[in-house]
């Protein structure tokens, strides 16, 4: 049988995989044992003596091309299968991706688009994330290789929501949704296998974060009281967005018995116990009841914003021990250090980009997601091929839409 190669090429010809082999012989590391280790071709044949798919996990695991999880084979007929749902040429470079610069061709994407589980109609979300996460604003390079727990998370608005079937309700960022899941961990599979961000050789977060395998977000814009979440950036509201945020992590906030303006100053307390002096981006996922008890009291997102921002600080003599006297106060204001009262609050954190959306089901739970320092959200609308409406009919069931 014949199957497809997953790594990245890069521009001069060189697969990433022989520079990841080279630098774990000059870190002494051993796994996976057969990194480098394969036909340097787009695909080759394979003898399979027994079962495919146990054979293939093991190849692709030693290889170093597997997330830990099992991977469906991506065969020709598959990879085949899952080029319909793009009409662009399989070697169109989409992007050229960190941190070892392999080049995602529409190929390459679809090849670890089957890897993932994902359907044919998943390609145009997948292309628009790629061309996202390959930005120089997005800092891939960075959050690929930090020690920290960061990870791309993917935000998805538009219609594109329901015709996907993609969860925007209860457990909206949990699982039991196949869109949620395959999207999120093909992207996850893109990064490391064509970008070379590789765990334990060139991705060295300390502890990692489950949202490394998949961590996708869709908008619940029929619970939402407020404009569809892509227009605040500037998009049309008919317009299907893929943002990309670099996530640390998730915070939960209980707005039970809070009100809405207790509720607000509990998000605004969460944020100034937070690490760091500035934040390029955070993200606060209402959730739809306490997003209803905001609107009837006339709250916005932009006067949400605001309110945030003046009222997550802490007193200056907090803010020197936590940030000036440890070095982590770079990039803020020269005013902050010219401070002289202990007393006099500080804004904390200094937010560059203050998302604020409505995922989820029935209920009071908030989430607070804060984002890569050095890295900003980066969206792009997503291309429908021509065969769309084709697509969604032939890899969607009724029950997911």
């Amino acid at each position: 049988m014949w199957i497809y190669n997953p790594a990245g090429i890069r521009p001069d010809g060189q697969y990433v995989d022989e520079l990841l082999s080279a630098t774990m012989r000059e870190m002494g590391l051993s796994k996976p044992p057969m990194a480098g280790q394969f036909p340097k071709a787009r695909v080759e044949r394979m003898t399979v003596e027994s079962d495919v798919l146990d054979e293939v996990n093991r190849l692709f695991y030693e290889r170093g091309w597997s997330d830990g999880l099992p991977i469906v084979p991506p065969t020709a007929q598959r990879v085949a299968e899952m080029l319909r749902g793009a009409d662009l040429s399989p070697d169109v470079v989409v992007a050229t991706l960190p941190p070892m610069g392999g080049q995602a061709t529409i190929e390459k994407i679809a090849v670890n688009a089957v890897m993932a589980g994902c359907r044919p109609v998943d390609m145009p979300l997948l292309i628009a994330a790629t061309e996202a996460l390959a930005d120089p604003a997005f800092d891939l390079r960075g959050l690929a290789t930090t020690t920290s727990p960061d990870t791309p998370m993917v935000i998805v608005s538009g219609p594109i929501v329901s015709q996907l079937g993609l969860n925007a309700g209860t457990n909206a960022l949990g699982r039991g949704w196949r869109g949620n899941a395959v999207v999120g961990r093909a992207l996850h599979l893109i990064v490391q296998n064509i970008g070379g961000s590789w765990p334990g050789v060139t991705d060295l977060s300390c502890l990692g974060y489950p949202g490394d395998f998949t961590m996708v977000l869709a908008e619940n814009a029929e619970a939402s009281p407020w404009a569809p979440f892509h227009t605040d950036l500037g998009f049309s509201k008919r317009a299907n967005v893929v943002s990309v945020v670099g996530a640390e992590g998730t915070h939960n906030i209980l707005g039970i018995g809070q009100g809405t303006r207790g509720f607000m100053k509990l998000v605004a307390a969460h944020l100034a116990g937070m690490d760091r002096p500035i934040r390029s981006v955070v993200v606060l996922i209402v959730a739809q009841d306490t997003a209803q008890q905001l609107a009837e009291e006339g709250w916005t997102p932009k006067s949400m914003r605001a309110f945030i921002q003046d009222n997550a600080a802490i007193p200056f003599y907090v803010y020197k021990e936590r940030f000036i006297d440890t070095g982590m106060a770079r990039r803020v204001p020269d005013w902050v250090h010219q401070t002289q009262s202990p007393d006099e609050l500080i804004p904390t954190p200094l937010i560059e980009q203050m998302l604020i959306l409505v995922s989820g089901g029935p209920g009071e739970k908030s989430m607070v997601v804060p984002g890569w320092p050095a890295g900003s959200m980066v969206s792009r609308e997503i291309r429908l091929p021509w065969n769309w409406d084709e697509l969604v009919e032939a890899y969607v069931p009724d029950y997911d839409r």
